[in-house]
């Protein structure tokens, strides 16, 4: 008797857990309508892009080559640290 309550009580727990989930499953939205909905109107379609980040033919060629003439081109100890880390 007990298992057969057991049973019944079961079934119906099944039934409408997967009864529940039915709706909302069809709801669901796929990861590209997701990332259109999120990213898609951003306003920025017609605009012209971004300029270049600054390159070495940024650098003036009149700057000094030597860590003595030019203290900026000694890496900083974080650098340094990272590298020697690297070995």
């Amino acid at each position: 008797m007990k298992i057969e309550i057991v049973a019944c009580l079961l079934s119906a727990a099944f039934l409408s857990a997967c009864s529940s989930t039915s709706p909302t499953t069809a709801q669901h939205q796929t990861l590209t309508q997701r990332m259109l909905a999120k990213y898609g109107d951003t306003g920025t379609t017609g605009a012209e892009p971004a300029p270049p980040a600054a390159g070495p033919e940024d650098v003036p060629a009149d700057a000094p080559n030597t860590v003595y003439e030019n203290p900026a081109l000694v890496p900083t100890p974080a650098l340094r640290m990272s590298a020697a880390s690297s070995l």
